[in-house]
């Protein structure tokens, strides 16, 4: 009877306070503690933004470089040769200033074995293209060609020398040029009745106006190469250029192409 009475007692305190009867029994929750940070962890958080702020800054400085750099090309006359500069001067005058380094390479169409910025000589047409900077205005090239170009002259054959299939032509600045007429050159009269026709080397005379397409020859500065010649026997002489008459020879001099002479040039 007295068991019975405690069990009764106790569900009776059960019902009337449940929370303290389970906040004592309730087993207490222990907060976890925060893991401690290390010497060694501290230096690798260090050194992995240090990293980070060298890469942003690599990044910004190569953007910057890539908006000022530029590919481009030039095409000048040399004017002035050092072991690591060009300077050159383009059609319209301005002097533009080529660098080079140990990887630029360097051509030329009349040279077979090494060729160098060294046997590059002013007076030279040549192109370049690299890397332009914008800033600076020069170019860093990668790739210089010395170009041979073609050169045209306009003026009066002085003279014609039928054993070296040479004329002399005078241009109206007075220069006095040397022109070789070769198997390939092409030379041409026109006429106002018959157009353009083809003649030989005997039909060539002196005093008559002249335009000459050519290349400057490698040994003489002042000899020419013709490739085409095309000859005006119907325009009148140009005041303004004047023929010594030591340069004038006769035709007698000249030795005659074979065929009719009218569409076989010289045969040498």
């Amino acid at each position: 009877m007295k068991k019975n009475t405690i069990i009764i007692t106790f569900l009776f305190l059960t019902l009337l306070h449940p929370t303290a009867i389970l906040a004592q029994t309730k087993t207490p929750i222990t907060p976890t503690s925060k893991p401690s940070t290390t010497v060694a962890d501290k230096e690798k958080t260090d050194s992995l933004t240090e990293q980070i702020s060298e890469l942003k800054e690599k990044i910004a400085s190569r953007v910057a470089q890539l908006k000022l750099v530029d590919k481009r090309g030039i095409i000048g006359t040399v004017s002035a040769v050092s072991d690591t500069q060009l300077t050159l001067k383009d059609t319209d005058g301005t002097l533009r200033f080529v660098d080079v380094d140990e990887i630029t390479k360097f051509s030329s169409p009349s040279e077979k074995e090494s060729f160098g910025i060294s046997d590059i000589t002013t007076g030279s047409k040549v192109s370049a293209i690299g890397l332009y900077n914008k800033q600076s205005k020069r170019i860093l090239a990668r790739f210089i060609e010395v170009m041979n170009m073609p050169v045209i002259l306009n003026g009066t054959i002085a003279e014609v020398n039928g054993t070296d299939f040479t004329v002399r032509i005078i241009t109206e600045d007075q220069r006095d040029l040397l022109v070789d007429i070769e198997k390939i050159t092409k030379v041409s009269n026109y006429t106002k009745t018959d157009g353009i026709s083809k003649i030989g080397f005997t039909n060539v005379e002196t005093g008559k106006h002249a335009i000459i397409v050519g290349f400057p020859d490698k040994k003489e500065r002042n000899r020419v190469v013709a490739t085409r010649v095309l000859i005006f026997p119907d325009l009148p002489p140009n005041p303004k250029i004047v023929i010594p008459d030591k340069m004038i020879n006769s035709r007698d001099e000249v030795t005659p192409s074979t065929g009719s002479g009218k569409k076989i040039t010289p045969l040498r």
